[in-house]
């Protein structure tokens, strides 16, 4: 798993429980917790994450 800075330990540790996520903005991100003390910890990873397409894009365009 990916490792992060711990705010409450002030060091650096590897994220326990970590899942991926999107956040609003559209990047991808791991959010997981602290092994040692449990606070939260959220690490930012690189590039936009991939959406699948929009149902409304696959549809044929009706007709009059």
């Amino acid at each position: 798993m990916a490792d992060g800075y711990c705010v409450k330990c002030k060091a650096r540790k590897e994220i326990a429980d970590g899942v991926e996520v999107i956040t609003k903005n559209g990047r991808k991100a791991i959010k997981g917790k602290c092994p040692t003390c449990g606070a939260a910890m959220f690490k930012n990873l690189g590039g936009k994450a991939t959406a699948p397409a929009k149902p409304s894009a696959l549809k044929p365009p009706a007709h009059e």
